[in-house]
C-alpha cells in the first residue's frame, strides 16, 4: 500500500446463494478499474454448510486470473505489497443467508403503516401477513387462530407500530406479540422486536420485551415529513439485524465481516445504490432489475428511488414461489409454443429441486424467458402504477448474462418493463460481469472511485429501443442517419420489430420519423413524427436499433395460432435463435 494511497486494491466479495464472486478492483494509471473476477459455486447449502469454502475457492480463482496471490496459508495477504501480490481492503455483499421474516402489527390503518409497508418492500426481507387492530378488535377466537398462525410462522422480526394513538393501543399491541412469541416452538430464535411509538410510552414496551430479546424503540414522525428519516433508520436497522443473524447462523460470516473494512451490504441494497447513482450521473430515469437469489426492481429519477425486493422469488432457491407469485397463464402467453398450465406447473416444481439448472435447451430457455418477462412485468407494474415506468435506462443484472444471446435479455427486458419515455428512446444495457454489487458496496466506502468503475467497466451496451404506438393496418416510415452520413430508409408495419445494426460505441447522428398517419413515437402527439438528433439519438450496442410498433399495451391474440406466430416472427425479427 502506497502512502499517497490508502487503498489501491481492493476485494469484493458477493457471496450468494449460487455463487460466491471475488472482484479485484484497483487503481491503474491512477484510476480506479475492474481487473479480474473469480467465481465459484456458494458454499451456505449442505454439504458445506460453511461460507467460507466457496469463498476460499472464488478468491483462488482470482488468484490464478489475476496471475497473483492474495492469500498465504488460507489468510488474505494485507496490505498489498511492492509486487502486487495482496489486497488493501475487503468490502461484502450478501445474498447468501435466508431473508428476514417480517410480521406488522399496528393500531389502526395510517399513512405510517403504509409507508412502513413500502419500506419493508425495498428492503431484503419477505413481509409476512400481519395484524391491524382498532378499538372494536376482541380477544375471540378468531384472534386467537390468527394469534397462533403468526406464530407458526415464525417471523425474525414484529414492528409493533402504535403510532400517535390513544394509550390504550400499545399495551394491546404488547400483549398479541406476547402471544405471538409465545406460540412459537421451543427451540426457535425469539424475534427481534421494534416499536414505532410516541416517547412517553416507551417505558411500557421496554418493560414487555427490553429484557431477553433484541428490541428497538423508534419514535413516530411528528409528521408526513419525518417518514423519510423513519424509512433509513428502520432500513439500518433491519440491514444491522439480518448481519448479527448472519453472524449467528450462517458458518463462515462471522470471519468475512471480521475482515471487511465496512459492514457487509445486501446485494439488493448495493443494486440500488447504484441505480440511484445511475439517474443522478446521466440526468435520466433508471430503471434496473435482477433475478440472482431474489427479485430485485430499483427506480430512480432525479432524487427520487424506489424499490422492490422480493429475496425468495426467482428461478433458483426461490422457483417453489413462483406458484404463487406469478398466475401461470400469464406466463404460458409468452410462450412460442403450445403448453398446458399443468405442464408448466411440473416444469417449476422440477426447476425448485434442481434450482441451479441451466437451460441447455431452446424449449427450456424459452420457458425461463417467458416466466421473466412475466416476473419483470409484475415488478415494472408495482413500481409504476397504472401509468408504466418510463425509463430512459433500462438496465439488466447478471442473471441476464446467462442467456447466449443478447437480443434475448433485450427482448425480455423490453417485454417486461415495457419502457415508454417522452421521446420513446430508451438505452438497453447489461451488468455482463456482475460488477453492480461490488461497485455499490465499493460506493458505501469510496463513492468517487466507485464511480471510476463504473464509467470504466460497469455496462456493456445492448443497444437501443424506440416505442412507437402504430395501429396495426398503418406503417411508420423513417430513416437513420449514421456518424459517417450515411444514411438507411426503413418501414415498419404496425404491431412488429424492426432491428437496424447500429455498432457498439456507435452513435448515429439522427433518427427521423415520417409525420403522417395515427403513429406516435413516444408519449407525442399522433401523426406528428419525430426527430431524435445529437445527443438526443440513440448508441448501439450488439442488439443495434430496435423500431418497436407494437404499443405500450402490448396485447398478444388469445388464439394459441396467432399469438405463436407473432412471438416467433418476433424472436426472428431481433435473430433471438
Amino acid at each position: 500500500m502506497s502512502k499517497g494511497q490508502a487503498r489501491e486494491a481492493i476485494m469484493v466479495a458477493d457471496c450468494g446463494r449460487g455463487q460466491t464472486r471475488a472482484t479485484l478492483l484497483e487503481v491503474v494509471d491512477g484510476v480506479c478499474r475492474f481487473v479480474a473476477q473469480g467465481v465459484s459455486p456458494s458454499s451456505v447449502e449442505p454439504p458445506y454448510d460453511d461460507l467460507q469454502v466457496g469463498l476460499r475457492a472464488a478468491v483462488g480463482a482470482l488468484e490464478e486470473a489475476a496471475v497473483r496471490r492474495f492469500t498465504t496459508e488460507a489468510q488474505l495477504l494485507t496490505p498489498q505489497d511492492d509486487s502486487g501480490d495482496g489486497i488493501d481492503a475487503v468490502l461484502a455483499t450478501m445474498a447468501a443467508c435466508p431473508p428476514l421474516r417480517i410480521t406488522l402489527l399496528s393500531a389502526g390503518a395510517s399513512a405510517l403503516v403504509a409507508a412502513l409497508v413500502d419500506i419493508c418492500r425495498q428492503s431484503p426481507v419477505t413481509v409476512l401477513p400481519g395484524l391491524t387492530l382498532d378499538a372494536a378488535t376482541r380477544a375471540d377466537d378468531t384472534l386467537h387462530e390468527q394469534v397462533a398462525l403468526l406464530g407458526q410462522q415464525q417471523p425474525d422480526v414484529l414492528i409493533l407500530v402504535a403510532g400517535d394513538t390513544q394509550a390504550g393501543a400499545l399495551p394491546h399491541l404488547l400483549d398479541v406479540a406476547e402471544d405471538i412469541v409465545a406460540a412459537f416452538p421451543l427451540t426457535a430464535t425469539p424475534p427481534a422486536i421494534l416499536v414505532i411509538g410516541e416517547e412517553r410510552f416507551q417505558a411500557t414496551a421496554v418493560q414487555a420485551f427490553g429484557k431477553g430479546y433484541e428490541f428497538g424503540w423508534l419514535v413516530v414522525p411528528a409528521n408526513a415529513a419525518g417518514n423519510a428519516e423513519l424509512a433509513a433508520a428502520i432500513g439500518q436497522e433491519l440491514a444491522d439485524l439480518a448481519n448479527r443473524r448472519a453472524g449467528n447462523t450462517l458458518a463462515g460470516f462471522g470471519s468475512l465481516e471480521a475482515r471487511t473494512a465496512a459492514p457487509p451490504i445486501a446485494r439488493a441494497r448495493a443494486l440500488e445504490l447504484v441505480n440511484r447513482f445511475m439517474a443522478l450521473q446521466f440526468a435520466c430515469e433508471v430503471v434496473t432489475l435482477d433475478l440472482e437469489d431474489g427479485l430485485t426492481c430499483c427506480w430512480a429519477r432525479g432524487a427520487e428511488h424506489r424499490a422492490l425486493s422480493e429475496p425468495a422469488l426467482d428461478l433458483a432457491l426461490g422457483a417453489a414461489n413462483l406458484l404463487t407469485g406469478l398466475t401461470l397463464t400469464n406466463v404460458l402467453q409468452w410462450l412460442p409454443f403450445a403448453y398446458s398450465e399443468d405442464e408448466l406447473h411440473g416444469w417449476i416444481l422440477n426447476r425448485a429441486l434442481r434450482p441451479f439448472t441451466v437451460p441447455t435447451t431452446r424449449k427450456d430457455r424459452q420457458i425461463e424467458v417467458a416466466l421473466v418477462r412475466e416476473l419483470a412485468r409484475v415488478a415494472a407494474t408495482e413500481l409504476g402504477g397504472e401509468q408504466g415506468l418510463t425509463p430512459d435506462l433500462v438496465v439488466g443484472g447478471a442473471f441476464f448474462a446467462r442467456w447466449p444471446n443478447p437480443a434475448t435479455a433485450f427482448l425480455a427486458l423490453v417485454d417486461g418493463v415495457r419502457p415508454r419515455p417522452a421521446s420513446g428512446l430508451t438505452q438497453l444495457a447489461l451488468d455482463r460481469e456482475g460488477l453492480l454489487p461490488a461497485i455499490g458496496a465499493l460506493g458505501v466506502l469510496e463513492p468517487g472511485r466507485a464511480a471510476e468503475v463504473f464509467e470504466h467497466d460497469g455496462l456493456l451496451d445492448l443497444g437501443a429501443h424506440l416505442a412507437i404506438e402504430c395501429p396495426p393496418n398503418e406503417t411508420v416510415r423513417g430513416q437513420l442517419t449514421r456518424a459517417d452520413g450515411h444514411t438507411e430508409e426503413f418501414s415498419v408495419p404496425g404491431g412488429a420489430l424492426l432491428r437496424l445494426p447500429l455498432r457498439a460505441g456507435e452513435r448515429a447522428a439522427s433518427v427521423r420519423i415520417e409525420a403522417g398517419g395515427r403513429a406516435a413515437v413516444g408519449r407525442g402527439n399522433p401523426g406528428a413524427g419525430a426527430v431524435l438528433e445529437g445527443p438526443a439519438a440513440p448508441h448501439g450496442g450488439p442488439v443495434g436499433l430496435v423500431i418497436d410498433t407494437r404499443g405500450h399495451a402490448l396485447a398478444l391474440p388469445r388464439n394459441d395460432q396467432e399469438r405463436i406466430a407473432r412471438l416467433t416472427a418476433w424472436s426472428a425479427a431481433l435473430g433471438d435463435d
